[in-house]
């Protein structure tokens, strides 16, 4: 299955990705995508080869802090979990900005 039609699929038909941007997921590459209502995270293995993984699907009310650590790092904190995503050389400031706006929004 495409990256695409996974995260199509996980959104939803009333929902879609606003913002995306690639690093690492508690040391996995791929993708993550904010929507108006929840983050996700595909996984990328393979180079002549694709293959795409969800491995995380994250309710915006599940999160219950955000924090940057240096200028890559952005570590998100649930009841249970603690992810860390790393950014690929785009600082992490502009990764935190974009979700905490989405997250501030109502969803409708």
């Amino acid at each position: 299955m495409s990256r695409e039609k996974i995260v199509k699929e996980s959104f939803g038909p009333e929902d879609k990705a606003k913002k995306n941007y690639s690093g690492k997921l508690d040391g996995a590459y791929g993708l993550i995508s904010m929507s108006k209502r929840k983050i996700i995270f595909v996984t990328e293995k393979g180079i002549f080869r694709k293959s795409y993984n969800l491995v995380l699907d994250l309710p915006y009310e599940k999160i219950k802090s955000l924090q940057t650590e240096g200028n890559y790092t952005l570590i998100i904190e649930t009841e249970d979990l603690k992810h860390t995503f790393e950014s690929e050389g785009l600082r992490i400031s502009t990764v935190e900005i974009a979700l905490r706006e989405l997250m501030d929004q109502e969803p409708s």
